[in-house]
């Protein structure tokens, strides 16, 4: 075997360090598209620990809040859905009936489970006097009711011959109650605020 020439020995000089360049190229690469996933998984990450630091520090405001709702919110006691539906109804009647507020047309709403919370619903149409209307609004919700307005579409009748403002209301009105699992919402440690706000 004869030995190299300079220039044969420059050649594969040459060619080793184009090889040993590409190499290191390839490896760059694959080291820096790890580095950039690492830049998302760590911005993920500290997403995910501030979110857990809030819900940690909301967390006495939401334990109040579980315990002041196990102290206050109603419970079905064996009642029949159909019976609360109906108890909602009929309070809601007489309320509009001492208002002298005019009921078009009412129906009972489907009955939602939920996990925390059974709710009950019925929908109205009402008309009468703008100012009674209002004042009946805001009556509805109130921490103690457990009621929601789900929906609500309020317009002046215009085409009314009255000399008070008239307004038309159709609204869906949902009372909430402990779910019947026989159990009252978990609740952990022993005192109980007394609004739900704190």
């Amino acid at each position: 075997m004869r030995a190299l020439t300079t220039r044969e020995k420059w050649l594969l000089g040459l060619c080793f360090g184009v090889i040993f360049v590409v190499a290191n190229g390839f490896a760059a690469r694959s080291v820096l598209k790890v580095l950039r996933g690492s830049d998302t998984k760590i911005q993920t990450l500290k997403n995910t620990l501030a979110d857990n630091e809030m819900w940690l520090d909301e967390a006495p405001k939401a334990e109040a809040r579980e315990q002041w709702l196990a102290a206050n919110m109603p419970k079905m006691a064996g009642t029949t859905l159909g019976k609360l539906q109906g108890d909602l109804i009929q309070s809601l009647q007489d309320d509009l009936f001492n208002r002298k507020l005019r009921i078009d047309q009412q129906s009972l709403q489907e009955i939602v489970n939920e996990t925390f919370y059974t709710e009950v619903a019925v929908r109205l149409e009402v008309e009468g006097e703008e100012k009674a209307v209002i004042d009946w609004l805001t009556t509805l919700q109130g921490p103690d009711k457990f009621q929601i307005i789900k929906s609500l579409e309020l317009e002046l009748d215009n085409r009314s011959r009255e000399l008070e403002p008239q307004a038309e209301c159709e609204i869906t009105i949902a009372r909430w109650y402990q779910p019947d699992t026989g159990e009252a919402i978990p609740v952990e440690g022993p005192s109980t605020p007394s609004n739900p706000g704190t």
